[in-house]
């Protein structure tokens, strides 16, 4: 099942400031920049293990000639009870498996087996980058519910790993009036946002200074991977040409 916007219902102009059917604390800045901060290193690694290991994948990559994005995460990983212990070694289970799938992925799509060096910087500054915590952060920034519903990663990676940024979706809501959903997992909103890192492989890992892109659109859809996979064109279309605007159509 597709996921539809307000724009491919031919709703005009649902982006500009003031108009269409985003609330006006959001149709006031539909896209922007904020400045958020990474949480410390152990805390980060835990908070990938928990995402990486989750149900449901939650973590994707797309990189040139790639024609969709593909699962980071294993099929199987440790017990949820495990996880909920979050120890170091279940941090440095998802490390060494995130690493792992990297590997794979990237060295299909270049023909080559990239550099190792590269690849753990790759890794240790995309786990870090993958957290709830901007979502939160940009819901206060704009004054909306402290909430980030249904978070979902994509790893976009521009040509011959040219430059590597995170993508971070989730829904969000201006009023508990507009959550929708039974369980926690499902709940949803009409507003989805993508939230875009800097470049992960030319930042010094520390994080206090990590300043986002933020794009927030409407959608008709319950899952986060739906409207994640309804502007896969154009995550696709940046990876070969490295025009960043093309994700403010």
């Amino acid at each position: 099942m597709g996921c539809g916007s307000a724009k491919s219902s031919q709703v005009q102009n649902n982006l500009a400031p003031g108009k269409g059917p985003l609330p006006p604390a959001l149709a006031s800045a539909p896209r922007g920049r904020f400045g958020s901060a990474l949480p410390p290193l152990t805390e980060g690694r835990r908070d990938f293990a928990r995402i990486f290991f989750a149900n449901e994948r939650k973590v994707f990559i797309i990189a040139k000639g790639m024609p969709s994005m593909r699962p980071l995460q294993p099929t199987m990983g440790p017990s949820s009870a495990h996880i909920g212990d979050l120890s170091e070694q279940v941090a440095e289970k998802a490390a060494v498996l995130f690493i792992d799938s990297l590997t794979l992925q990237l060295t299909q799509v270049l023909n080559t087996t990239p550099d190792t060096n590269t690849l753990e910087i790759l890794r240790d500054r995309a786990m870090a980058a993958m957290t709830v915590n901007v979502g939160i952060d940009f819901a206060l920034h704009m004054r909306l519910m402290p909430q980030f519903l249904q978070p979902f990663f994509v790893v976009i990676v521009r040509g011959e790993l040219e430059e590597v940024r995170i993508a971070t979706y989730g829904f969000v809501a201006v009023t508990l009036q507009e959550v929708q959903g039974d369980r926690p997992e499902a709940k949803h909103t009409p507003y989805c946002v993508r939230l875009l890192s800097p470049n992960v492989l030319s930042r010094v890992r520390d994080g206090s200074d990590w300043e986002m892109e933020y794009h927030v659109r409407v959608v008709k859809c319950s899952t986060i991977q739906q409207a994640v996979e309804s502007e896969v064109r154009l995550l696709r279309e940046v990876t070969g040409t490295g025009k960043w605007e093309t994700l403010h159509g």
